[in-house]
């Protein structure tokens, strides 16, 4: 698949009891000018800020990645939405999800060579020419950005954000976060697994529904971790019963959510590619090979896990 800039269609309700729900349609001139505000803020940032990133190259370009997969993911939480802890007669119109990312201002380059063993699936044969790809544990912090440019508004998104004093896990994204104006709540330690507190500063009579991890690794490797030890770190700010999403693009890791109750992706995620097929005309015409591949990347990046 390809970022494409033509009218796309994208969900704008959650699933019913009855196993339906609504879209709507982003028009291509605002995903033409949601496309050149980022890369223009991007441009901007590193040359205000010398931050030295590659972020394009001759194959591989971060915004494309960011438009076209971004938004797939997003209608995954919106289908799965609202988790059981929402209740909308006492919590009001949209549960809330906090966003817990990863970013190391250290790693400078946001692409990676295809072939290497950063490289989890094959790749696709309409790719079969690209040298390079983006890293898509980088084009996943950019979610809440595509959330507000894409305005889905079914679920509130606040994105979890270090002090100054771990400033390496800002750098950049912590710049287009505030140019995006993005929800930030602070915390006193770029979250890793393994790390059993965390101090958050929560917004007034504000209790998270479910928690969205992206690209986020363990302490340590070779760890173990029960999920329950995860889930306790985010107790005291969540609801009874939050919904886990962790999103990692890595090797399946038996160590890490250990004892979890993972759901099966297969409803949501066909539905998230039917959906991809009625608008991208380009995606309905790949081979059932390439099709099967694009459906494994997402499949393998998204475990939720529900008490």
């Amino acid at each position: 698949m390809h970022y494409r800039a033509v009218n796309e269609l994208v969900t704008s309700t959650y699933r019913s009891t009855a196993g339906e729900s609504r879209s709507r349609y982003v028009h291509a001139e605002h995903k033409k000018s949601q496309w050149g505000k980022l890369n223009y803020l991007i441009t901007g940032e590193m040359n205000k800020n010398s931050f030295d990133i590659r972020w394009k190259d001759r194959w591989s370009h971060t915004v494309n990645d960011v438009f076209n997969y971004c938004p797939m993911l997003l209608n995954y939480l919106t289908l799965s939405n609202p988790p059981v802890t929402w209740d909308h007669k006492k919590y009001g119109d949209a549960p809330n999800i906090l966003f817990v990312g990863h970013f190391n201002s250290a790693v400078q380059s946001w692409t990676f060579p295809r072939g290497s063993d950063r490289q989890l699936h094959a790749t696709p044969s309409n790719k079969s020419m690209d040298d390079t790809m983006v890293d898509p544990n980088l084009w996943l912090q950019f979610l809440p950005i595509v959330k507000m440019a894409w305005k889905y508004n079914t679920f509130n998104m606040h994105t979890l954000v270090p002090t100054q004093a771990e400033g390496r896990f800002r750098g950049i994204m912590h710049s287009l976060y505030k140019r995006y104006e993005i929800d930030l709540i602070n915390c006193d330690h770029q979250y890793k697994h393994g790390r059993t507190r965390l101090n958050i500063d929560m917004l007034p009579d504000t209790l998270y529904d479910a928690v969205v991890f992206a690209g986020v690794p363990k302490q340590n490797d070779d760890d173990q971790i029960n999920h329950h030890d995860i889930r306790g770190v985010f107790q005291p700010y969540c609801k009874p019963g939050f919904d886990i999403i962790d999103m990692n693009y890595q090797n399946t890791d038996p160590t890490k959510h250990i004892g979890g109750h993972q759901q099966d992706n297969t409803d949501y995620l066909n539905e998230v590619y039917s959906c991809r097929a009625i608008w991208d005309q380009r995606f309905r015409e790949l081979t059932s090979e390439d099709k099967a591949l694009e459906y494994a990347v997402l499949n393998d990046i998204v475990k939720c896990y529900k008490v």
